[in-house]
């Protein structure tokens, strides 16, 4: 099986892990949007990002989809999904894959395009544009596509933390990259690590460019949601659900 060095320091694939390798609760907002947008169970679904497999395990068991597909590109992770599977006896197809290439994977095969948990906002800049073409096109001409990314105007610091960054960057000989940020904090504490060469950056991004960011790979945009519209609290995040452009198509 094929590791993901060049994606994630080793450190930071173990930080995914610790905290997301057992989570097995849907956050409200999750259930909202599966049960919103995925109404016709005898479609194909496939999730990216999977970690333990918990979404894909509610479309399952409370949207009683049996045609799932689910990849990650942690190995442990698909580990950790395949084992709760046999427990659960489950029917999902838990896979290692990679957002920005999924070779694996047919065009036109999948009807809904599971991307929640940000995983989209943790793929390296020079992968990101791959990943959306990815997804484009194995999705069918009437797929259902979900994404969501973390907001950068969800933090009113985020420009200080990136003009701070980018200027060690700079100093450093490294590529300043304004959207690009490491992790504030793990698990509640400060990153005392976050100047350091080794972090792993996360795209935080204005709405503006994710609406270009989508239409330039063919999806025409349905709706968008900012995270507070969904809950009663400050969130962090926009969501997109979206369709192929036909005009892309041709």
């Amino acid at each position: 099986m094929d590791r993901n060095e060049g994606h994630f320091p080793l450190w930071f694939t173990e930080k995914v892990i610790e905290d997301w390798g057992d989570r097995t609760d849907i956050s409200k907002l999750e259930n909202y949007l599966l049960s919103k947008y995925l109404t016709n169970s005898s479609l194909a679904v496939i999730e990216a990002g999977t970690g333990a497999g918990v979404l894909s395990f509610f479309i399952e068991e409370s949207l009683k989809f049996d045609k799932i597909t689910a990849f990650d590109i942690i190995p442990e992770m698909i580990d950790r999904a395949l084992i709760k599977s046999k427990e659960k006896k489950s029917n999902i197809h838990f896979t290692y894959g990679d957002a920005s290439n999924l070779k694996n994977f047919k065009p036109n095969e999948f009807h809904y395009m599971v991307y929640l948990q940000q995983i989209l906002s943790m793929i390296p800049c020079d992968r990101l544009d791959h990943a959306l073409n990815r997804a484009h096109n194995i999705g069918t001409a009437d797929g259902i596509f979900i994404f969501s990314f973390l907001d950068w105007d969800s933090r009113w610091y985020n420009p200080i933390v990136s003009f701070k960054i980018n200027l060690v960057r700079f100093l450093s000989g490294r590529k300043i990259q304004k959207y690009y940020l490491p992790e504030l904090k793990f698990n509640s504490r400060l990153n005392k690590e976050f100047f350091k060469k080794n972090q792993h950056s996360i795209f935080w991004a204005k709405k503006k460019h994710l609406v270009q960011l989508l239409n330039n790979a063919g999806f025409k945009i349905e709706v968008c949601y900012k995270e507070e519209e969904l809950t009663k609290f400050k969130g962090r995040a926009l969501y997109f659900i979206c369709k192929k452009n036909s005009e892309f198509m041709l």
